[in-house]
């Protein structure tokens, strides 16, 4: 879910951040899943993720790098979730001081 589920979730300011194609298409994946109203699951990542488990974690891990999304606490640790993280506190590049 987005943390202001009253806009749509998707943020232009992805495209700017020279992040790689796979990372970008993960977030629009996520963005979509959070639009339907659906929650952003492990599970439903895997089920629309068309390339590896491997690829898939390392897309994750590259999204929350930049903290673009974040692990859900709220999810069951059974099904780890996620939610989009406000674009206002996005870091432009690896590095977390920005």
């Amino acid at each position: 879910m987005y943390e202001d589920s009253m806009q749509p979730a998707m943020r232009q300011k992805i495209f700017s951040m020279n992040l790689d194609v796979e990372t970008v298409s993960l977030y629009l994946l996520c963005c979509a899943l959070a639009d339907a109203g659906a929650a952003i699951t492990i599970r439903a990542l895997e089920d629309r993720w068309s390339g590896t488990r491997a690829e898939l974690d390392r897309e994750l891990q590259r999204l929350e790098e930049r903290n673009i999304i974040r692990k859900d606490e709220a999810a069951p640790p059974e099904v780890p979730g996620y939610r989009i993280v406000d674009d206002r506190k996005w870091h432009w590049n690896e590095d977390k001081s920005q």
